[in-house]
């Protein structure tokens, strides 16, 4: 039987899940915003060749689309048990977040040595590595009995 509030509306079951959902619908949205207004703008004036350009474009939408799809996954998730099928789904998030982190650092770590500095490459860094650490405190959280 499924738990729902006084007013008849759905518990949160996994607050872990929701906060991720949250950070990752809030980096779509910031994402989408600076690359309209700051990095895709300054590829259309790089002398990059059409072809290169469009990718570019695309692989930027792809990203945003990416961090929208997940947040929403992860806000339904908060309000399901945390079955077996959510915990897989889970798995899968952190290992795309783990595929992030790892892309982070090596971009870290390459625009050191070229330019002697990381620029803001840390801070998704950082972000997902939080995001890998409430996850897996999500999938620890055991389901509340119902209330007698």
């Amino acid at each position: 039987m499924e738990r729902l509030s006084e007013n008849g509306a759905k518990v949160m079951k996994n607050w872990f899940y929701f906060i991720v959902g949250i950070v990752a619908v809030f980096s779509a949205i910031t994402h989408t915003i600076e690359g309209l207004t700051t990095a895709l703008p300054a590829l259309r004036e790089a002398n990059l060749e059409y072809m290169t350009q469009s990718i570019f474009t695309f692989n930027y939408h792809i990203v945003a689309a990416d961090h929208f799809g997940i947040g929403i996954a992860l806000i339904i998730m908060a309000f399901n048990k945390n079955t077996a099928i959510t915990k897989s789904a889970a798995f899968v998030v952190i290992a795309i977040n783990f595929a992030r982190v790892v892309v982070s650092v090596i971009i870290i770590f390459t625009t050191m040595h070229a330019s002697g500095s990381a620029g803001t490459f840390w801070i998704p860094a950082i972000a997902n590595s939080v995001c890998i650490l409430l996850l897996f405190m999500g999938m620890r959280v055991k389901e509340i009995p119902p209330a007698r």
